[in-house]
């Protein structure tokens, strides 16, 4: 699984587009919102539309006049989360080839975990549905990473030119692998613990000096 081959963007699979009122609009989003409390503590075959109808006060019947399953629901919400941020373009856009490449590094590490974190659950079942083969979540998880793809590219690009990162590599073969580095820290952080001397701050240090020499910080 990687960062490397370029998709197009996706939508969610719903019943046929029409236009919501605003009771329309709160029931829709109370369905998402009680798929993704129920996905917290279970996996996505272990939620049923029963169980989201529940959860949401409604019925199954309901369910179907927005939804045609509950994986319809995850990419619905999946379209309202962003793995990126203003703060994390600005701080991409620097000058990384100047001083203060590692504290720039260390704020993007902090930013771009932060961000994954408050929409973990449903980027941890989009990663494992699109690992599973299912196209819909992979092309989801590529849209999303583009973005930051590109930003990174242009930075590996400038460093390359500048002689600060070899030119043998593939710019967005680099962002990839900084984009699949930070996933992984973000998805098992909260949860690892201190052990052997490697704790989460140690982890994140490790993967911001990891990205400042990257994109072309002096060591």
């Amino acid at each position: 699984m990687t960062y490397l081959t370029q998709t197009q963007a996706i939508t969610a699979e719903t019943p046929p587009e029409r236009k919501l009122g605003a009771k329309g609009q709160r029931t829709r989003q109370q369905l998402i919102d009680a798929t993704v409390d129920l996905l917290e503590t279970h996996g996505l075959r272990d939620v049923s539309v029963v169980d989201v109808a529940r959860a949401a006060q409604t019925s199954p019947a309901t369910f179907y006049v927005y939804f045609k399953g509950v994986p319809e629901v995850v990419l619905a919400a999946l379209e309202h989360a962003s793995q990126t941020s203003p703060e994390l373009e600005a701080i991409v856009a620097r000058d990384w080839l100047a001083p203060g490449a590692e504290e720039a590094a260390a704020a993007f590490v902090e930013e771009y975990t932060g961000i994954w974190n408050r929409n973990r659950t449903i980027f941890v079942v989009r990663n494992l549905a699109a690992e599973e083969g299912d196209t819909r979540f992979y092309e989801a998880r590529m849209t999303q990473a583009r973005p930051m793809m590109d930003a990174i590219s242009r930075q590996v690009e400038r460093a390359q030119a500048a002689g600060r990162t070899p030119a043998h590599l593939s710019p967005r073969s680099c962002a990839g692998t900084v984009l699949m580095i930070l996933e992984r820290l973000s998805a098992i952080g909260p949860m690892s613990s201190h052990s052997d001397g490697v704790g989460y701050a140690d982890l994140k240090a490790a993967a911001a000096h990891s990205i400042a020499m990257m994109l072309g910080a002096r060591g």
